[in-house]
């Protein structure tokens, strides 16, 4: 095994705890830290690398092939500010990255490293064919965990494949302005964060700096940055008067 950076094996570390507290993991079965496998609470096999470095198409395919061949589901994770374009930047694909992002239904999962905490979060490639738009998007829900089989018809990566996503991966930002119940309030509040209702006042506060520093007018001069950091702030008063603090 290579050099495992302190970034991926905290990332690494995060996903095994994230997947406890949602009672995702039934079984761990071997964690060599950038790879994870794992039974789900679910019973599938699911096999999760955190990547840091180059990532060459024939790995990717013989990862996908070694773990077809034992029933395993593939989730590919990656260290956003090494391996991926910025948020907003229209970039050219690679072909391992056309490769994740036609596996992962036109996203690629990475996560990424804020003040000692790590975010597990969708990065959309916007647009056809090479040219692509990255959009950041908000944290997954681990309860959405699942496995399927998706077909792929790129040069150097055709077949059908196994993979783990995230359903509902959008990471969509919800509108939390409607007038409803409070209940119903606070759950949009906690989607609009990207977070599971129930999150702890650690998770709500790093959640909220992760959006606040893509959506701050400031930061961001795309039409609507203002309007969507209102409802973040508004959102984010909610579940700190909800959770007492």
């Amino acid at each position: 095994m290579g050099h495992i950076s302190f970034e991926v094996a905290y990332a690494s570390a995060v996903f095994i705890e994230r997947l406890r507290t949602f009672g995702r993991l039934g079984k761990m079965l071997h964690n060599g830290i950038d790879i994870v496998l794992f039974e789900a609470d679910t019973g599938e096999k699911i096999s999760a690398h955190f990547i840091d470095s180059a990532l060459p198409l024939y790995e990717i395919r013989h990862v996908l092939t070694d773990n077809q061949a034992q029933g395993i589901a593939t989730l590919y994770i990656l260290w956003a500010d090494m391996m991926l374009p910025a948020d907003g930047q229209v970039y050219v694909a690679n072909d391992w990255m056309e490769a994740l992002y036609t596996l992962y239904d036109n996203s690629i999962y990475a996560f990424e490293m804020i003040e000692q905490e790590a975010f597990l979060f969708p990065v959309h490639f916007r647009g056809e064919g090479l040219r692509r738009k990255a959009e950041f998007g908000t944290t997954v829900r681990f309860s959405s965990l699942q496995t399927r089989e998706v077909t792929t018809y790129l040069a150097g990566l055709q077949g059908t494949w196994l993979i783990a996503d995230f359903a509902g991966k959008s990471g969509y930002a919800h509108d939390a302005t409607r007038e409803n119940e409070m209940l119903v309030t606070l759950s949009e509040d906690y989607a609009l964060l990207g977070l599971e209702p129930g999150a702890t006042l650690l998770e709500i506060k790093t959640a909220y700096r992760v959006l606040a520093r893509r959506y701050h007018p400031d930061l961001n001069v795309e039409s609507g940055s203002s309007d969507a950091m209102q409802k973040l702030n508004a959102a984010y008063a909610r579940l700190l008067e909800a959770v007492g603090k």
